[in-house]
């Protein structure tokens, strides 16, 4: 039982760790293949049924309320909701995970886009029926 306890002492950082991470790296899949939807003329916030693997449910709702009906009766935003930007680089399927931290409300995964790291976002991500998704996205610098 002894070495049961040891066993399971040692490695529970391990576990810790690599749930840690998990966040991060859904992130970064799904940035990476956010971005490449972009560059196939293909946005996905125009689809967002095809998002249902990385964004959480309710921002799912919340985006395909926000793109019905008429644009004009609505307040639009002025640039992506996921990558905070108009427009983007050729290089920004170059990503980097510079930080993540947590708090009450989410896993915050910070990831700057390109070689020169000058656009960065912070992506909010939730645990939904066990898996990792994005809640929302905010500009960094």
């Amino acid at each position: 039982m002894r070495k049961l306890l040891i066993l399971l002492f040692v490695l529970s950082p391990l576990a810790v760790a690599s749930d840690v991470n998990q966040p991060a790296a859904v992130a970064l899949t799904f940035n990476r293949w956010y971005i490449n939807q972009l560059k196939q003329d293909k946005p996905p916030i125009l689809n967002p049924d095809i998002m249902e693997n990385y964004v959480f449910s309710p921002t799912i709702a919340a985006i395909k309320k926000m793109y019905s009906g008429d644009s004009n009766d609505k307040d639009m935003p002025d640039s992506d909701m996921f990558i905070k930007s108009q427009d983007w680089d050729d290089d920004w399927d170059q990503l980097t995970i510079l930080q993540t931290d947590f708090d009450a409300v989410c896993t915050n995964v910070y990831i700057a886009f390109g070689k020169a790291k000058d656009h960065v976002v912070a992506d909010c991500l939730v645990q939904e029926k066990g898996k990792w998704k994005i809640r929302s996205a905010t500009l960094v610098k």
